[in-house]
């Protein structure tokens, strides 16, 4: 094993051993990381299953390369998201290595998410495990009378736990870590002189927002702040600015108050796989030691499989599922309600639906597409006793067993030219554009030719009632007869005629069917 020189490096093995002999002595004794924004896990336990990912993280930091061997730290993470990242676990396995000192901590760590508002999440997290301090004091070279020296190798292990607290909203992260928890303290007595090495609480304090760079896809800049404290000693802060190019990697400056600055650059490889490397510049006194300072960091991600949403509903949320089915179910039935009051209220005003109040209808059992008068009672223009909704000539006295018309000669005219029927929308009996150009035929065909009586027949498919099935074939006639009479076609000249459901063209099996049944028809005859 290569031996320190004591003689050579008396300043910086002060220092290394005013840690543990002479008086009690707290300080800074967790590892100074440079790539925690990557891992957080490696600080606080909160943190674990909060990406939703598996991660696995190797890191190598050295420090005071120019120290004969200086500082180095080890340390390998393992976490996943449990239940939609509900829960967390995770693994630490952390090995501090300074000149003859030696710590080894290996922890459990559990975190649990808290919903506190909408987008707002904290979670709760423990760390807990074994911390393994050693000292080997063969490795030095020094006065062999001196009594602090004349122990072999000194070790001892401890229970220790760390605590942490991790919130999260849409772009901020803040979290909160007190490591060595439990502030254990060990004690060893050599002829009389007391030494001791205690596991300071520390509390380091973390935060940063991440801004999105709209001019450049997928680029982002986050501010990222550490601060640590332990007692009887100064607080000190990290301040680094992190680029990340998502799915590509990132690049980080970084400055570690009153210690260094350093860059930071990481890739994204194999689809997985994320490699990492910090230098940091030493900018103390002793910054001439310090300069080669390194760390490395390799990682794999693994996204887990998320179970579809209605089944993490019903798995985990069925009350809130019965909740919201019941509230839609009253919703439904609030509605019905309404629209059976509203019918109620309609019937109870305008039974026959004829446009007179019942409190004014004599007639209150008229056919709803009747043409009625001011009492509500059906029209008879010319007196025949053929009402002028049913009468084919209605201007005209006829006979009821001729429609309404004269007793004459009814001849039916074959056309030259197709006259086409005119189709509707579902429940609608609104003309479309192409309708009126096809309608133009009809209208040229009824103008030209003053002794032709043209006939048309209203249908509809089969949903819905007889009654309203006949209503809405005479709004669809009506629609047609007045965009003729608008052009020119004399209104004595038209028959109508509603057969509702009654007279499909094809059998109503589907859509294209209804669709193929909701026409109107057109003939044209000749009287003498």
């Amino acid at each position: 094993m290569k031996q320190i020189y004591f003689s050579k490096y008396i300043p910086f093995c002060l220092l290394l051993l005013s840690c543990l002999f002479g008086k009690e002595v707290n300080a800074q004794q967790v590892p100074l990381l440079d790539q925690y924004y990557i891992n957080p896990t490696v600080y606080n336990p909160a943190a674990a299953g909060a990406n939703r990912l598996f991660n696995a993280y190797l890191m190598r930091n050295q420090k005071f390369a120019d120290f004969d061997g200086g500082q180095v730290t080890h340390a390998f993470t393992a976490d996943a998201a449990l239940n939609e990242a509900k829960y967390g676990i995770g693994f630490n396995l952390i090995n501090d290595n300074v000149g003859i000192f030696d710590n080894t901590q290996a922890l459990l760590s559990y975190s649990y998410r808290l919903q506190i508002a909408d987008d707002h999440f904290l979670r709760l997290g423990l760390a807990a495990g074994i911390s393994d301090f050693r000292v080997n004091m063969n490795d030095l070279r020094a006065n062999p009378s001196d009594p602090y020296l004349l122990n072999t190798d000194y070790k001892n292990t401890e229970f220790m736990a760390n605590l942490g607290l991790y919130y999260t909203h849409k772009n901020i992260i803040v979290g909160l870590t007190i490591p060595q928890l439990l502030n254990n303290s060990v004690s060893e007595n050599n002829d009389g002189a007391e030494t001791s090495y205690k596991l300071v609480r520390h509390a380091m304090l973390s935060g940063g927002y991440e801004f999105d760079i709209p001019r450049i896809r997928d680029l982002s800049i986050t501010p990222y702040v550490m601060m640590r404290y332990a007692k009887s000693s100064p607080v000190q802060f990290d301040v680094n600015v992190i680029a990340k190019l998502e799915e590509k990697g990132w690049f980080a400056v970084n400055y570690r108050d009153d210690f260094s600055v350093g860059l930071n650059v990481g890739v994204n490889v194999l689809k997985n796989f994320v490699i990492g490397y910090a230098y940091d510049i030493g900018i103390q006194k002793t910054g001439r030691y310090a300069s080669n300072n390194h760390e490395f960091l390799i990682g794999y991600r693994l996204k887990g499989k998320r179970k579809r949403e209605p089944e993490r509903i019903l798995d985990n949320d069925i009350s809130t599922l019965k909740t919201l089915l019941a509230e839609k179910y009253k919703k439904i039935d609030r509605l019905r309600h309404e629209l059976e009051q509203m019918e109620k209220e309609d019937k109870m005003a305008d039974s026959d639906r004829d446009g007179v109040p019942d409190e004014m209808d004599e007639c209150p059992k008229t056919p709803p597409f009747y043409i009625v008068d001011a009492k509500g009672c059906p029209v008879d223009s010319d007196m025949d006793g053929v009402v002028d909704s049913e009468d084919y000539c209605p201007e005209v006295p006829g006979i009821a067993a001729n429609n309404g018309c004269p007793e004459q000669k009814e001849e039916r005219i074959e056309m030259e030219e197709r006259l086409e029927n005119i189709y509707f929308a579902f429940g609608k009996f609104e003309l479309t554009e192409y309708s009126r150009r096809k309608l133009q035929t009809v209208i040229r065909m009824m103008v030209e030719n003053e002794s032709y009586i043209l006939k048309m027949h209203g249908h509809t498919d089969d949903i819905g009632s007889d009654s309203s099935n006949i209503e809405l074939a005479y709004k669809r006639l009506t629609t047609v007869k007045n965009y003729l009479i608008l052009n020119g076609v004399p209104d004595n000249r038209i028959l109508i005629i509603p057969h509702g459901e009654s007279k499909p063209i094809v059998e109503n099996k589907d859509n294209q069917s209804r669709a193929n049944n909701r026409r109107v028809t057109f003939e044209i005859y000749s009287y003498q």
